[in-house]
């Protein structure tokens, strides 16, 4: 079968070729974007990095070898055929393949697998609109950890739903299917109207505690407002909870969110954003609700209109900035409110060093931020670059009263894969030579993993009424964990076009509690399409 599909992948190559559509979204691979982020470093450039994907316009202007990596190597045919076909309709069909084995050395050890072949349609009719489908069917046995995670969640992380394929209890094989696509139409060079069903990442970090693109994809109508140095992005969508213990389709229930950020280049060196998500559900025991209208509304804030509904609906505010430091430095970070009660947090600072823990740590005390740092081209060495983050979420964020409500979809959180009640450090180095890309990574983790049946604040799909106290609450609380995962990865592009990379990486794992330590050392190598980031580091 893998050599049928292989077969077929390059007889699709040699029967097609590359159309760089204005309107089409590009990846979210982050191999591809660090070239991007580099370059819109300059404090001359103006376009805003926040929402993510970008649109192949926002970036087609990008005249710098080292930021338009994939494009140039697609070499001068490429271009012309680009300009040749600039304004027309046309259509074009390209092959994806994930083809991946591995090895996991440590008990219980096992060898793993993924092979996963599809086909991406990609419509391109005048400079204005465009339409990508992709489809993807696969099945794969995972590494402990991740095999762990669909156990329990019931979803292959990142993909969707899965569906086992076999009867072995150890090395469980999971079929998937990954779907996404979008209309995409520009009347002008303001706005931006896209309807599908894909992921999103907004943030300039690592991770995003606002809105990331951990979970399966979900439909979406998504409009983008671009005036003088301001961006305003409008995002409703539908989201499915999968909590219900049968693990039945029919009993799954629909939910809905509406998210706005509003980004302004204040100065050349700083951006500012503003951040608010709703999420509510589609129905309860007493009655049907659906999609609230009133929620359509595409003027900030949620609150007035929250409260005048008197709703109990599942609301969020942050707020972002982005400093250009020096030339190739850049310190970016976010906060985020689910709740917050001005007396009680001045009752933590006030108490933080009291023993007395019943006058602190209210519950809702509910807030997230994080703080980062790249620099490009570090010590002076072109394509050399060093990223630094560290994630902090209280418990019981992201959470909410009715489970139906948290801030999840398909069984994973919608901002850092973690959840809640933890705090994080994620270090990067990486490289690139032409074709080839060389990263380093390791993140460390503190957080405080819940009992069978104490709710600490950790997993947002549980209800937070489920909590053992109302104050002394603090992060990491529970049972507390130390996570360490470290790996080092080698990708090589085999085609520009299509985002084909052959992959070779080495990963190991170290969970530690006060009374055991768990190490995984995972190989693995494979050719694969970039579709999305895919995440094993939680």
């Amino acid at each position: 079968m893998l050599k049928r599909s292989i077969l077929l992948l390059f007889l699709f190559i040699g029967g097609f070729h590359g159309l760089f559509s204005q309107q089409l979204n590009y990846t979210l691979g982050r191999d591809f974007l660090w070239g991007f982020d580099n370059y819109y470093n300059n404090k001359e450039q103006n376009f805003q990095t926040f929402v993510k994907p970008y649109r192949f316009c926002d970036i087609n202007d990008i005249k710098d070898s080292t930021a338009k990596f994939p494009r140039l190597l697609a070499g001068t045919k490429a271009e012309e055929h680009d300009k040749k076909n600039e304004g027309k309709s046309v259509i074009e069909i390209y092959p994806l393949l994930t083809a991946q084995t591995g090895y996991q050395a440590t008990s219980p050890s096992r060898m793993t697998s993924d092979l996963a072949i599809g086909a991406s349609l990609i419509a391109n009719l005048g400079k204005k609109f465009s339409f990508n489908l992709k489809a993807l069917a696969g099945k794969g046995v995972f590494a402990s950890n991740t095999d762990s995670v669909i156990r329990q969640t019931h979803v292959v992380p990142g993909l969707g739903y899965a569906y086992r394929s076999n009867t072995d209890s150890v090395n469980t094989m999971y079929a998937y299917q990954y779907y996404t696509g979008y209309l995409s139409f520009s009347p002008n060079k303001v706005f931006n109207i896209q309807l599908g069903q894909d992921k999103h990442f907004w943030g300039d970090g690592y991770r995003s505690l606002f809105l990331s693109d951990v979970s399966a994809p979900y439909p979406y109508l998504k409009i983008t407002t671009n005036i003088w140095h301001l961006t305003y992005v409008n995002l409703y969508t539908i989201m499915k909870d999968v909590t219900n213990p049968s693990g039945m389709k029919s009993d799954w229930l629909n939910k809905y969110a509406t998210f706005h950020y509003l980004g302004w280049n204040a100065t050349k060196r700083i951006n500012i954003g503003l951040f608010e998500s709703i999420v509510w559900q589609g129905s309860d025991s007493t009655r049907y609700r659906g999609y609230d209208v009133n929620y359509l509304n595409p003027v900030m804030f949620f609150r007035p209109t929250e409260y005048s509904l008197g709703s109990s609906d599942n609301a969020f505010v942050g707020a972002s900035f982005k400093i250009k430091m020096f030339k190739k430095q850049q310190l970016y970070g976010q906060v985020l409110l689910d709740e917050f009660v001005l007396k009680e947090v001045l009752r933590d600072i006030k108490h933080t060093y009291s023993s007395d823990t019943t006058k602190s740590g209210w519950w809702a005390n509910k807030q997230a931020f994080q703080v980062g740092f790249k620099s490009f081209d570090l010590f002076g060495i072109k394509k050399l670059n060093f990223q630094l983050e560290y994630n902090y979420v209280r418990p019981y964020t992201y959470a909410h009263g009715s489970v139906q409500q948290n801030y999840g979809h398909y069984n994973q959180p919608l901002a850092h894969p973690m959840g809640a009640n933890f705090w994080e450090i994620a270090t990067f180095l990486n490289y690139r030579i032409k074709r080839l890309f060389i990263e380093a990574k390791c993140v460390y983790t503190v957080y405080g993993a819940d009992s069978s049946s104490t709710d600490y604040g950790r997993d947002v799909f549980v209800s937070y009424t489920n909590r053992p106290n109302d104050y002394g609450n603090f992060t990491t609380q529970g049972f507390q964990t130390k996570l360490i995962t470290a790996s080092i990865r080698a990708a090589y592009i085999l085609d520009t076009q299509m985002n084909l990379k052959i992959e070779l990486g080495f990963a190991d794992r170290i969970v530690k509690t006060n009374y055991a330590t768990k190490q995984t050392a995972y190989i693995f190598i494979g050719i694969k399409t970039d579709l999305c980031n895919l995440y094993n580091d939680y």
